[in-house]
């Protein structure tokens, strides 16, 4: 999910993400995402095979005021992209340089972070879909 979203935001393409993601989310990328520079849109995209690492920051079960059971789960991403950012990009991890075939041919990658909290309810007779409630890639979507 984190991948199909991450790059769906990337392509702006906000419309194929009503089902996925909160409405109310989703009205705040759609502001922010109109205000920021390409380089920075390339950057959210996350493909499934540069995803490094995955931890859940956050596990949470709670009720509502009319007894509906939630559970809301916080994951943190960690990804490479190869964005055309500045290497001096505050808060993010130094750059990598990878190399294919010969010394000439090198190319950048910046370690990236996202946070996606994903929410449930488990109430019975509730539908089984996930609603992603934050999104989160930092120095990039502020």
């Amino acid at each position: 999910a984190f991948s199909v979203v991450s790059k769906l935001l990337s392509q702006h393409k906000l419309d194929l993400l009503e089902e996925l993601v909160s409405a109310e989310v989703l009205q705040v990328l759609k502001e922010k995402i109109s205000l920021l520079p390409d380089n920075h849109r390339d950057a959210l995209a996350a493909d499934i095979d540069a995803i490094m690492y995955t931890t859940e920051g956050d596990v949470r079960i709670y009720y509502d005021d009319d007894g509906r059971k939630f559970v809301s789960i916080l994951m943190r991403f960690w990804y490479l992209n190869g964005a055309n950012l500045p290497d001096e990009v505050p808060g993010e991890t130094k750059v990598f340089q990878i190399v294919f075939g010969d010394e000439s041919t090198k190319e950048k990658r910046h370690l990236l972070t996202a946070n996606y909290e994903f929410q449930r309810e488990f109430t019975e007779g509730a539908k089984p879909d996930w609603t992603i409630t934050r999104i989160e890639h930092p120095r990039l979507l502020e």
